[in-house]
């Protein structure tokens, strides 16, 4: 197939549908109380699950440029879940917020370098207010309540988790 060039209005709608698609279906899963989502597999009954990322990397457009589209932000949701091991739903409807927002002012006229020297600025101003707020989950109680909470409520898991952490470390 032919390598295929999309710019202008009909590349800033094709972003704005394919980031829409992948906002609903994967927004919904998010925090304690999201709703779980059915997969359809190829073979036999779907896979049902609150797991966002799963989801995402579960949706695949058949347009080559919708792929690639939903690849820049399924890549996004990667990263995290590499370096923070959770949190890919809430990274993916951040990714599709600044990707809507970017989409808005480039409609109203702003200029893409003082859209990209914003988002930069509000990238580091992030990152400044979520380290003043980090602190350490030291005690098994707390690091059971973190659990649950990435357990989907489960207490049961969340203590076990607790309890492997305390026998074999963090790291």
């Amino acid at each position: 197939m032919a390598n295929v060039v999309v710019t202008g209005e009909a590349l800033d709608k094709s972003i704005r549908e394919v980031v829409r698609i992948l906002e609903d279906a994967v927004g919904c899963t998010a925090g304690p109380k999201g709703l779980t989502v059915a997969i359809s597999k190829p073979y036999g009954s779907p896979e049902i699950t609150k797991d966002g990322y799963k989801v995402m990397k579960s949706i695949k457009p058949e347009e080559p440029l919708a792929v690639a589209i939903a690849n820049i932000i399924t890549q996004s949701a990667s990263q995290c879940n590499d370096k923070v091991g959770d949190g890919t739903t809430t990274c993916s409807i951040l990714t599709a917020k600044v990707i809507e927002e970017v989409s808005k002012a480039k409609a109203a006229g702003a200029d893409i370098i003082s859209i990209k020297n914003g988002i930069l600025k509000a990238k580091e101003a992030v990152l400044t207010a979520l380290l003043s707020m980090k602190r350490e989950v030291a005690s098994e109680d707390e690091i059971a309540q973190v659990a649950t909470i990435s357990a989907n409520g489960d207490k049961n898991i969340g203590s076990k988790i607790a309890q492997c952490v305390r026998e074999v470390g963090k790291d």
